[in-house]
């Protein structure tokens, strides 16, 4: 009977040394945490009646049409694309391009994407006036 108890005595032990070390290693897992999101998607899709309505600058409220081609009262928040030339040189006209060392570092870059990660740029049409980023 004294092995037993002892058998009991070393497991609980054990088992408290464990079950206190534990909230250490969860405090390590969860300094990782997530990936701020992108400040420019967070409230897509909100309903909204005018572009100060959403919660990014970048972000523009669409409006419906009915079909008497009458304005709906409230719309939707979307993200348009950037410009196609956004992020590169611009270009002016009647100057002369004189290579240099700013101009060579230009070319080498890659123009910036349109949109923010995980969404691509569907263009307009079908009712839609301009260039959205869809959520792949």
């Amino acid at each position: 009977m004294g092995r037993a108890a002892a058998r009991i005595v070393l497991s609980l032990g054990l088992l408290v040394s464990l079950t206190a070390a534990a909230p250490a290693f969860a405090k390590k897992a969860t300094k990782k945490g997530r990936a701020a999101p992108d400040s420019r998607t967070v409230g897509l899709g909100r309903s909204c009646q005018k572009r100060a309505d959403c919660k990014s600058k970048a972000q523009t409220c669409l409006k419906g049409m009915d079909q008497s081609g009458k304005e709906e009262a409230h719309g939707f928040c979307a993200l348009p694309c950037l410009a196609l030339d956004a992020g590169t040189t611009k270009v002016i006209p009647g100057q002369g391009i004189a290579p240099d060392e700013n101009t060579k570092n230009d070319i080498k870059k890659k123009a910036p994407p349109r949109c923010p990660p995980k969404y691509q740029c569907r263009s307009a049409g079908a009712g839609v006036p301009i260039d959205l980023c869809i959520k792949e």
